[in-house]
């Protein structure tokens, strides 16, 4: 039986996990509703968004050459 294409295997696990830490890590369950610290005149929750989008923009572009480049 041949799994469909986007099923886990033990190549393409690691992307599997990375995207699923990325999401969890943007539910804000842990601060909501909260304004302080500012930093440079932010909310801390900006610049978590901030670098929470370029971590995931950052991982989107290695699987994009990682996994996609060896089908090629």
């Amino acid at each position: 039986m041949k799994l469909p294409f986007w099923f886990p295997t033990k190549h393409n696990v690691v992307w599997y996990l990375l995207f699923i830490v990325l999401f969890l890590l943007s539910l804000d369950f842990w601060g909501w509703g909260q304004t302080n610290p500012l930093i440079l005149g932010l909310p801390f929750w900006v610049w978590y968004l901030v670098i929470l989008t370029l971590a995931t923009a950052v991982a989107f572009y290695l699987f994009s050459k990682c996994y996609w480049g060896e089908s090629q």
